[in-house]
Order: C-alpha cells, then structure tokens, then sequence
C-alpha cells in the first residue's frame, strides 16, 4: 500500500499531539518494513526524513483549522494517489475523497464551549465551533476506521457521532524514551533550583492552560495549602506559552501568587525529567482527558500522580494515581496534605507508578495502528 500521513503536527511543539504524530511516524515507519508511505510535513521537520527508504516527503505548511486546509489540502492529498490516508486528529479535509483512517483524541470542544476557551470574536467562535460540530460528524461517519486513546473516548466517539464501535479501535499511548529517572548531585539539584527560580517543596503540572484543564483549582488548592498550613509549597507550571499561558500569567499577578505559582513555559524533555526527580508530585486536575500522557510520564520516572477522578484517567491510571473530585477544592488540598506528609503512599505510588507505566508502549501502537491499515483494505 502507499500510506499517506498528515504529519503537519509533528514535533512537541505541538504539546500532546505534536508527541503522538512524532512517535506515530517514528514507530510506524520502524515497525512496516512492506508498505511505502508519504509524509506531509512542514518544511522545519521535512529533512528528518530526507533520503529514507520507502519514504516520500511532501512539504506542507497549510496551517491547521484554516479554510485552505479544507480548499487545498484535498488536492494535495490527491495527487499523491494514496491507497489510504492517515489523519491523526478530527480535521479531515471534506473534499478529500479517498479512503481515511481517523485518530479522534478525545471530544472535548463537544463540552468546552464559552468565551473563556477560544481566542476568536464571538460571531468568529460561533461559526467555527458549528463548523466542527459538522465537521467531526461527517468524517468519523466517512472514515474506514478511527483510533483512539483509550475506552473511555471509544464510548463517547461511538455515542456522540454515532458509528459503530466495530469501527473504532483502542491504540493506547505511551511514554517517550526521553523522559526518564534522573539521579542528580547536591550541586546539580542546587544549580537546577537556581536555574528556573524554583524553592523546594514543589509540585508540578504540565500541559496546556485551556479551562477544562482546571489549572485554576490546582492553583487556588496551593494558596488556600499556604494560608493555612506550615508547609509553603511551590507550584510548577510547565506549558508552551499562548493566549492561555497569558491569562493565567495575569491572574497570577494579579492576585499575588507569583511567590508560589511559578510559570516557566516550555521545557525541553531532559529538564523535565530533572524537575520531576526534584518535585513532590505531579498533579492532573483536568475535568476531560482523552489518555492523560503526562500523568504517565510522571509515573515513569518515579513522579507521585495526583489525578482528577473523571473521564479516561482512571482508566489509564488505574491504582497508580491517588484520584479526587475535580470540582472539589478541599479534596484536592487533602491530597496535598497527604502527599507532604505521608512517605510511605509516596513510595507506594511510585512503586505503582513504574508498573503502571510499563504497560503501555508506542510500539504496540504502532502495530495495532498498521493493522488496522490492512484490515481497511479487505
């Protein structure tokens, strides 16, 4: 088969996404040694893949969500003359007429509505969220499969845009070999602290700023922690910036938190990796996941994970996490509490955590993911 992959996503500059087409293309093209396959890249990943086997490059720099992804793209994607085409998110191009395999990450916009989530203009909001309302509908319908990242988003693709849940197939995610335990020196530790303005004891969270997030909880749970316990803790923000990260920034300041809330942007893997060796915790309190990666990240290198107990993380979780109610603030100062205090549920949580993680691998997904190419052409 010739395989096309829209891969515009590609690179962690993309958060989440960005991870999942990275080690979708990575694992994918390791794992089938048959079929020959086209990338459709942006021109700053396009050479990564120069001058591999089996593997065609189309430059591509058509933004996502843009009215030429949906008047161009198709034409595109057509000329290349693909037996099967590979989108991994739910913005297929309607005039594209070939045969597709969808991954649907999760479903959240059909929940995360108002002002507070979107940039645009209210007319502008309006008309682009009916238009993905359309949108996803009629693609997973046209669609000759869909992936997803766990049960729990299975259940809902299957009851909200109603198709079947033979069409549907769980390819779990999992954790990069880039993230990994760090042992650090007394010097290395002091010289880290230093380096991103940090006092210990901290706690963490990683991902983006959007509302279903729930980062304002987390946030309000550390200051109301310090108003009345001894203990002062830090909490870390590690998120790309964007229209997001500036609200939240300003929210900060504004109500004199910045001495506890530290924002420190984007962070490359190996820092990552060395803050978690250096953090209490890293805490999860999204209200909607579709898999909840950087929970399992943390479970990888040792991190304690506390996590909201709603949508697919418990799922992914299991009992490696210590869960709360996401519209609960005391439960989530509870936790904290504990997680301060008792050593051994922090032993407990990582020696869970390791098992926990080691379940999920990219290459399984890479071959569940294949073998649902090949089941499309029977």
């Amino acid at each position: 088969m010739r395989i096309g992959i829209d891969a515009r996503l590609y690179g962690l500059e993309h958060a989440g996404l960005g991870r999942y087409v990275l080690k979708l293309v990575e694992t994918v093209l390791k794992a089938d040694t048959k079929n020959k396959y086209v990338l459709f890249l942006t021109k700053n990943h396009a050479e990564e893949f120069k001058n591999r086997q089996r593997v065609k490059v189309v430059v591509c720099n058509i933004p996502i969500y843009s009215l030429a992804e949906q008047l161009l793209l198709p034409w595109i994607f057509q000329r290349e003359k693909l037996d099967l085409l590979h989108i991994p998110h739910f913005n297929a191009p309607l005039l594209y007429l070939g045969r597709y395999v969808l991954t649907i990450h999760d479903l959240i916009k059909h929940d995360s509505t108002g002002m507070t989530t979107t940039t645009r203009q209210p007319l502008m909001y309006l008309i682009k969220r009916l238009g993905y309302l359309f949108l996803t509908s009629l693609i997973a319908k046209r669609a000759q499969a869909i992936l997803v990242p766990s049960n729990f988003v299975k259940d809902d693709v299957a009851k909200r845009l109603k198709v079947s849940r033979d069409k549907i197939t769980v390819t779990y995610e999992a954790v990069s070999g880039s993230l990994r335990p760090k042992s650090l020196s007394a010097a290395d530790k002091k010289t880290l602290l230093a380096r991103f303005g940090l006092t210990q004891p901290f706690i963490v969270y990683t991902g983006s700023l959007y509302p279903h997030k729930n980062v304002d909880l987390l946030i309000e749970a550390v200051a109301r922690h310090n108003r009345l316990r001894e203990v002062d803790l830090e909490l870390v923000l590690i998120c790309s910036r964007s229209v997001f990260w500036e609200r939240t920034n300003q929210k900060i300041i504004i109500q004199k938190l910045d001495r506890w809330v530290k924002m420190l942007g984007f962070v490359e893997d190996e820092d990552v990796s060395k803050l978690y060796s250096l953090a209490l915790a890293l805490v999860h309190p999204s209200r909607m996941e579709g898999f909840g990666l950087t929970g399992l990240e943390a479970m990888a290198v040792g991190l304690p994970v506390i996590a909201s107990n709603t949508s697919c993380l418990p799922e992914v979780y299991s009992e490696a996490a210590m869960f709360f109610n996401p519209d609960s603030l005391s439960e989530l100062v509870g936790c904290l509490d504990r997680i301060i205090a008792d050593s051994h549920l922090r032993e407990e949580l990582i020696a869970n955590g390791f098992r926990q993680a080691k379940k999920y691998s990219w290459e399984k997904m890479a071959r569940k993911t294949i073998a649902v190419y090949q089941q499309t052409q029977k």
